[in-house]
């Protein structure tokens, strides 16, 4: 019992990470493009994505801290379930499967079984749908909102799922064409994580 308590502090972190892992999964090229017409083109165009290392920058803003905690690290998704997320400092997760290791000082400190966690099995089945193009899975966990003009696309995500509730209050996703510039998730308890990418490597190469 003494353990439940920081055993789910963990995994609220990882589910967070986790979110903002894969999501920055989908970067591809930057380059002007046409922005996808509504929601489901959105998905089916970042859907394709195969294989994807990135440099993140993540910035943390806290009403318990004065000034913003700010991370950089490396992210690596391969498709359609393996992803691996190391800050600078060596703390991080891998995700295979139905099983979420937690790294820190670059050693594995913890394991976890993503279907034995409701909020994080709930957060990962929903972006796994994302991926598979279900837009109809996405649709039962989150209110949707998406909006683009010529110069870039937005994604407002709020969950619907109980489960997902604790966790955030909504995402907000901005890119352009297939290129995901910007993560924002404002959390249940009012911090606000934001995510910028930097592509090293992508596959397939020609998603616009």
């Amino acid at each position: 019992m003494t353990s439940a308590g920081p055993r789910n502090v963990r995994a609220r972190e990882a589910a967070t990470s986790f979110l903002l892992g894969l999501c920055s999964a989908c970067i591809a090229t930057a380059a002007a493009a046409e922005q996808p017409a509504d929601v489901r083109a959105l998905m089916q165009r970042l859907g394709r994505v195969e294989r994807v290392e990135v440099a993140y920058q993540e910035r943390v803003e806290s009403g318990l801290i004065d000034t913003a905690v700010g991370t950089r690290g490396n992210l690596l998704y391969q498709a359609p379930d393996r992803i691996r997320r190391i800050s600078d400092d060596g703390d991080g997760f891998a995700l295979e499967g139905n099983r979420m290791q937690l790294i820190r000082g670059n050693q594995v400190a913890d394991e976890l079984i993503v279907p034995e966690i409701k909020p994080l099995a709930a957060l990962v089945g929903t972006l796994r749908a994302t991926f598979a193009g279900d837009l109809a899975a996405l649709q039962a966990d989150y209110r949707l909102d998406y909006g683009a003009s010529e110069q870039a696309w937005t994604l407002d995500l709020a969950p619907r799922a109980m489960a997902l509730s604790p966790l955030f209050q909504r995402i907000r996703i901005v890119g352009n064409g297939a290129t995901i510039e910007t993560i924002e998730m404002l959390e249940a308890n009012g911090d606000r994580r934001t995510l910028q990418m930097r592509l090293l490597a992508r596959e397939p190469a020609g998603i616009e």
